[in-house]
């Protein structure tokens, strides 16, 4: 819709010459927001909004905001500037925010103010609160995850690293690696162990020596987050072993924690030290031998390998693809089967003749054999759904008595029968029920955040307040230092967005001229008030 604007602008108000036309398209383009609001992503009615005092445009906050090359991201960008053009590093920008959502701060800003940045910021507050809002708990997180990258100016990971998922969720513009949790109060701060160490001793063969954990204390009013609180902690190669035994894992190294320091204080990027930390490891009780990439990606020499199966390999990936679609023709044929079993209740077919309809013996997924497991195993539910069909067909005729039809390779034990369930073993990265071990996760509490500053350098960057109070209060200063003039603009402005959307969209061609009339007296009342506000004031 945006790229017919200025054509839209042209043909009402042909008759304006010069820059009029220009800054007015301009101003629709900044002040109304080029991206749809999705109806399904409202927010809630409890949760208040700056967009329900003031005509601005809401944001709708993605997974794809973490994306820099994404085209959302892209359309975002001009909005985030308001924050990462004034540069600074990740706790620069988030007190940046929280300033903005300061009444005592908001009151201080000169009147007339400069006007792209306070409704910039106004969006920017929005969709965060859409963020934390309007998704479900597995959504929220990764949405979040978007939302921070596109506040650092950086970007979100997602992609596997060595077959697991990246411990690191997003990385700032100034290459900072963050893993970020949204949390309750009470909630511990957890993460695999597994990929702590390999990210801090083999990503990139070399490892990442430092990795900043993130987090986001949420306080809920109404059932929505209201309020945030931000902390900050570093775990690196220097502080891990010492980190981990101050909040309470020291299980998870079982009984060689101190040979595991000596050995990281020695740390050197050669295949004599991985061989040697692969050792060490095999002795702790939290690191996986399955899934670790000290086992899977390095040899016994040292020597770090990639993980063949760790990539995408097209050919294994549609090897995988093309048996899902064999299974399918199976599961069809056991349909079919149990819809053929319940005609044969009158045709009197037997399970043998239909078998040989249906070209058992040359069955394209199948072994040849006829002893096979597999053929075996598929005969048994086959069998099994033929009979009950043919049962279901018996009782819709008050039949009392169990069809029984005959094996075309004969008799088979019940177990025979049944489909061999095989479950593939994950990882199960929680501690067993009673276990003393530690499980293969980390746990800190977040009491605990105090007492490890000395060796993580704990940071506070204050709170985020967007409870409804506050939002009320901030959109009462904010409308009073907008002016009466800008609200009465962006009010016009917003509604002749609709009507020009009305015009073209209308099926009634009178209610649209309608539409048409409304829009040209808008539009002229936009250009008188772009000509009274030629200059903004800085804030």
């Amino acid at each position: 819709m945006s790229t017919n604007w200025d054509l839209l602008v042209e043909n009402h108000f042909g008759n304006k010459k010069g820059d009029t036309l220009k800054v007015l398209s301009e101003a629709i383009r900044e002040v109304m927001a080029e991206i749809p609001v999705k109806d399904d992503i409202l927010l809630t009615e409890e949760l208040q909004t700056f967009s329900m005092s003031i005509p601005i445009p809401r944001l709708t906050p993605s997974e794809a905001w973490g994306d820099p090359s994404s085209q959302s991201r892209q359309e975002v960008d001009r909005v985030f500037a308001s924050v990462t053009r004034k540069g600074g590093d990740m706790k620069s920008r988030i007190a940046h925010v929280a300033t903005f959502l300061d009444p005592a701060q908001a009151v201080k800003k000169a009147p007339g103010g400069k006007v792209n940045t306070i409704l910039n910021m106004m969006q920017i507050i929005e969709a965060l609160q859409a963020a934390l809002n309007d998704f479900n708990e597995s959504s929220a997180g990764f949405v979040f995850e978007g939302f921070m990258a596109a506040l650092t100016g950086g970007r979100q990971e997602a992609d596997r690293v060595g077959g697991t998922l990246p411990i690191e969720d997003f990385i700032t513009a100034d290459n900072e690696n963050v893993s970020l949790k949204l949390l309750s109060p009470n909630t511990p701060i957890h993460g695999s162990f597994t990929n702590l160490i390999d990210y801090l001793f083999i990503r990139g063969q070399t490892g990442v020596p430092t990795i900043k954990y993130l987090i986001a204390l949420k306080d809920s009013e109404d059932n929505a987050v209201a309020k945030l609180q931000f902390w900050d902690f570093l775990i690196s190669r220097d502080n891990f072993v010492e980190l981990m035994e101050k909040t309470g894992n020291g299980a998870l190294f079982g009984s060689i924690a101190a040979e595991l320091s000596q050995h990281i204080s020695r740390y050197q990027d050669s295949n004599e030290w991985k061989a040697q930390m692969k050792n060490i490891l095999t002795q702790t009780n939290g690191y996986n031998q399955k899934q670790g990439m000290f086992f899977k990606n390095v040899s016994p020499e040292g020597e770090f390998f990639i993980d063949a199966e760790a990539g995408a390999d097209p050919a294994k990936k549609q090897k995988q693809y093309q048996s899902k679609l064999k299974m399918g023709r199976k599961v069809s044929m056991v349909d079919a089967a149990e819809a053929a079993g319940y005609e044969s209740f009158q045709t009197g077919m037997p399970l043998s003749d239909w078998l040989q309809d249906q070209n058992w013996q040359n069955h394209p997924d199948l072994p040849k054999s006829l002893t096979s497991t597999a053929r075996r195993e598929l005969l048994g539910q086959i069998e099994a759904a033929w009979d009950k069909g043919s049962e279901e067909a018996g009782k819709e005729q008050g039949e009392q008595e169990e069809t029984i039809t005959e094996s075309y390779f004969g008799a088979f034990h019940e177990d025979e029968k049944r489909w061999r369930i095989i479950d593939e073993q994950t990882l199960n990265e929680a501690a067993p029920k009673g276990s003393t071990a530690g499980g293969k996760q980390f746990h800190i509490a977040g009491g605990k955040m105090l007492s490890i500053k000395s060796i993580a350098g704990t940071k506070t960057y204050g709170e985020l307040d967007m409870s409804q109070s506050n939002i009320d209060q901030l959109a009462k200063i904010y409308i009073q230092k907008l002016g009466d003039d800008l609200m009465e603009l962006l009010d016009n402005t917003k509604n002749f967005s609709e009507n020009i959307g009305r015009y073209f969209s209308a099926d009634d061609r009178s209610e649209a001229a309608m539409a048409n009339r409304t829009a040209r007296d808008q539009g002229k009342e936009i250009v008188t008030s772009l000509e009274e506000r030629e200059k903004e004031e800085e804030i």
